[in-house]
């Protein structure tokens, strides 16, 4: 897969597509409409968001400044870099991307996705559970055979520290990871579905969600590949239920569900025990 290093040109090229595709079906007229409103701020910021992560908030970038500072004999110690990973995800996904939306836009957080009843714009659809379900088991077939393939099975769990030799995960550790995994989801939704999709749903429609979908399929770079390229139409379709109901909750759920039964597909097909302790 590209290198991390490379981040910046894909999204760059990825956006100069999108911008291509705009102005070929509505004219240039678009991208001075795109420079004028609130669209641009939040492209370029989430951009730079999501780019202060990528280099500054991964596990390897916990490896790299503070694992060489823990003591060898940290009971936690396995933990110590997905969570991490977690915390930079609230803050560089959530926390600055909310707060600079309603700083500088007066958008609240219930404008962007996180509360349908509070949203200034009524739902178009109600009562979508039931596509969610049906998305979650059309998926899970695909989880299944996935999760006994070596890619996937080198992959997951993400946080591989904790996994022994003898590939035994202690409890604790394992639900502790589960916790924290979470908080990976509420604040990917709500900076993809939520700061991007709704973020420039004024200026640009639906066509946000192309946008959107740029930096989000570069974020799975490293990933198997069925995985990177499935985010294409991952990302689109829960965008597109997001807008519709305006919230991004039930993202949150279906991705977590898929995440957590990926985990646990892959212990048991790679043999791996989870033991108490």
């Amino acid at each position: 897969m590209p290198s991390k290093d490379w981040q910046a040109v894909h999204i760059l090229i990825g956006y100069a597509i999108c911008a291509g595709v705009l102005v070929a079906f509505h004219g240039t007229a678009v991208l001075r409409q795109l420079a004028r409103g609130r669209a641009l701020f939040v492209l370029l910021g989430g951009t730079g968001f999501f780019l202060l992560f990528w280099y500054y908030g991964r596990m390897d970038s916990w490896d790299h400044a503070w694992d060489p500072h823990v003591p060898l004999d940290a009971s936690w110690r396995p933990l110590y870099s997905f969570v991490y990973f977690s915390l930079c995800a609230v803050f560089f996904r959530l926390l600055l991307p909310f707060l600079g939306a309603r700083l500088a836009l007066g958008l609240p957080p219930a404008a962007l996705g996180l509360s349908a009843r509070r949203n200034p714009h009524p739902p178009a659809v109600h009562r979508v559970g039931w596509v969610y379900l049906a998305l979650f088991l059309g998926v899970l077939p695909f989880v299944v055979y996935a999760s006994g393939t070596q890619p996937f099975q080198d992959k997951y769990p993400l946080c591989h520290e904790m996994i022994s030799p003898e590939g035994g995960i202690a409890l604790s550790h394992f639900l502790v990871y589960e916790a924290f995994y979470l908080l990976i989801f509420v604040s990917g939704e709500s900076f993809w579905r939520g700061f991007l999709a709704f973020g420039t749903e004024r200026d640009l429609g639906l066509y946000g969600l192309c946008f959107m979908v740029v930096p989000y399929v570069t974020s799975h770079f490293g990933k198997p590949l069925p995985e990177t390229l499935g985010a294409i139409a991952t990302g689109m379709v829960l965008g597109l239920l997001a807008l519709k109901h305006r919230s991004v909750w039930l993202g949150v759920a279906i991705h977590y569900a898929i995440a957590v039964s990926t985990d646990l597909f892959v212990i048991a097909q790679a043999g791996r025990v989870i033991y108490a302790g």
